[in-house]
């Protein structure tokens, strides 16, 4: 990692020269002359276009922020009337905490919210912004806009705060951090002077009020922290908190008013995006030139002033402490980049996996038996290959499907469309050889009773998946769907556990062992495994792999046509080898209507 680089001081050069960090700014400074600086604390809201762009801004009248610091568990909000925000929930964090005053802020002008939320969200380009605690207010309105944007066709709406203090503890991170698209959508603009976005820092207990707590708040979102030296843009939460905490110290006694007092940050990114376009020169001890300790360097320089020569550094042990935290950071997301890469050749890894199953089923169908039936006996080496296989796919699976099921329900649905297809396939084609494994060591249990829970939810999200769509039935099933219905796998990976069930249903009625009520019970639902078959094939549903001479299937026909006689319907398919045709893509089965 010697060519390692950090790169928010060129991130930081990049926003400053941008037009919306700019734009928001003005809009503040335009709808700041429209607030009364004398009236009780109250949220304006004002919305400004600008061609194809919205500008949504908002601002508080001047209000003391002394004593602001408690945070209310989202638990409670429906009993205190305040707006939910249950779409950040997932299983991992069933709950979070955020700034009690910021959301009765934002409860106070919900319904005017509710408009305006449908207003901006038919708007091609948003900017959503706020200075102080209306900057808090502007982070809590773009997480409810976000949650009703579809931002596969969307464009995603920019928010942009200036001085605002934080808004929630590390639950709330959290639940963000799991919408992947959604954290890039916040910046945060903090200047080193203004003693706002620090105050929450150090809670205060004794200004909290019934029902709320202390806590640790933590930042989400990109940070450009800003001093007359610079800046530099960060997103690690707790090097942010590090650097915002390290110029804090007795900030709340030096401003008693603090929040009342406007900190301009106009005139602070004019002189910044002219000192963007020069290149400081700085005197680095040798152990510091390789390119992350420069750029870390570098990046303190420009937020503290940090002095360059090697003596003066060793007199400020805060900005070594810092030093070394930045590079730990940065050799962090090092790790998951390549925590990353290595995900995506596990991925390509599976899909290998997948096309040995594929070739041992192709293989096994020359056999006259089923990769099903080869792999529950296990007589050649390769079975026991196909094993080895079989359980990297699984553990694989699982995992995938563990962090699913932990995604936010929105967030979850869209990260599981995206791996449907592959989690289908994948259950389709090594369930049956789960349910092998299980018929050949288990006596007792059904199958289904026992099934892993990966397939279960599976099977579920791509039944959700499918809700709406005009079902097959209504007009048979589709032509493709019969044309490949050789190289196909059945549609109900637990088929198998029904063949294996009804094999055990023709073993007791053979045995004559159990009472009559008991056998005609085993018959009703042998006529009803029948039913299932019968409509697997009629929609091209089940793999023509059932009808081969040496399998499972075919051992229960047997069994179950001494039981039944031919005058079933597929007794007529069986006898009259009709079913051979189904290979073909032939329709073999005909309701009467």
């Amino acid at each position: 990692m010697s060519n390692q680089f950090s790169s928010g001081l060129e991130l930081a050069n990049v926003l400053l020269t941008s037009e919306p960090l700019h734009q928001s700014w003005d809009a503040i400074q335009n709808d700041k002359q429209k607030v009364n600086p004398n009236a009780q604390p109250t949220l304006h809201i004002n919305t400004t276009q600008q061609a194809d762009l919205t500008i949504t801004t908002f601002l508080t009248s001047p209000m003391s922020l002394r004593g602001q610091e408690g945070l209310i568990l989202s638990s409670t909000f429906m009993e205190r009337n305040l707006p939910g925000f249950e779409f950040l929930l997932n299983k991992s964090n069933p709950s979070f905490s955020l700034n009690e005053a910021a959301i009765k802020l934002f409860a106070s002008r919900f319904d005017e919210l509710c408009l305006l939320k449908t207003e901006i969200s038919r708007s091609n380009s948003v900017i959503i912004t706020g200075y102080s605690m209306g900057g808090c207010v502007a982070t809590l309105f773009t997480l409810w806009l976000l949650e009703s944007l579809n931002l596969l066709k969307a464009n995603r709406p920019l928010c942009i705060t200036f001085g605002s203090p934080l808004i929630g503890d590390e639950h709330l991170r959290k639940c963000v951090s799991q919408f992947s698209a959604w954290t890039s959508c916040f910046l945060h603009v903090a200047s080193i002077q203004d003693p706002v976005p620090k105050l929450f820092l150090s809670p205060n207990p004794t200004a909290l009020g019934t029902g709320t707590k202390v806590g640790a708040y933590k930042p989400f979102g990109t940070f450009l922290l800003c001093s007359d030296s610079g800046c530099a843009c960060f997103e690690d939460p707790d090097l942010i908190l590090e650097l915002v905490a390290a110029n804090s110290q007795g900030d709340q006694t030096q401003y008693p008013n603090v929040g009342i007092q406007f900190f301009d940050y106009g005139q602070l990114l004019e002189r910044l995006k002219l000192k963007a376009f020069c290149k400081d020169v700085f005197e680095l001890a040798e152990s510091d030139r390789v390119p992350l300790k420069a750029s870390i360097i570098t990046q303190l320089a420009a937020i503290f002033g940090v002095p360059q020569s090697q003596a003066l550094q060793q007199q400020q042990p805060n900005i070594n402490i810092l030093k070394k935290k930045m590079e730990t950071h940065e050799y962090k997301l090092a790790m998951q980049k390549t925590k990353a890469s290595n995900a995506a050749k596990k991925f390509n890894d599976m899909k290998v996996n997948m096309v040995y199953l594929e070739w041992y089923k192709k293989e096994s169908k020359g056999r006259e038996i089923g990769y099903y039936d080869v792999y529950k006996n296990k007589r050649n080496r390769s079975d026991f290959n196909v094993q080895e296989f079989k359980k990297k796919l699984s553990n694989y699976w699982q995992d995938v499907v563990e962090e699913l099921e932990n995604k936010p329900q929105k967030e979850g649905a869209a990260f599981r469309t995206r791996w449907l297809l592959g989690g289908t396939t994948y259950r389709r084609m090594t369930e049956p050889l789960h349910i092998a494994e299980y018929y050949k060591e288990n006596d007792g249990k059904n199958y289904i009773e026992e099934r892993p829970r990966h397939f279960i939810l599976l099977e579920k999200w791509l039944m959700e998946a499918e809700e709406g769509k005009v079902a097959e039935r209504i007009d048979g099933p589709s032509k493709s769907k019969a044309q490949n219905v050789a190289s196909s796998l059945t549609d109900d990976s637990c088929f198998w556990a029904h063949v294996e069930e009804a094999l055990i249903l023709c073993n007791q009625l053979e045995k004559g062992q159990p009472s009559f009520q008991e056998r005609e019970q085993c018959k009703q639902k042998l006529i009803e495994f029948e039913e299932y078959v019968l409509d697997a094939l009629e929609n091209f549903a089940v793999t023509p792999d059932i009808f081969l001479k040496y399998s499972s299937f075919m051992a229960w026909w047997k069994q179950y046509n001494k039981i039944v006689g031919s005058s079933t319907q597929l007794a007529r398919i069986m006898t009259d080898g009709t079913y051979r045709d189904y290979e073909k893509g032939v329709k073999v089965v005909f309701r009467s209507l």
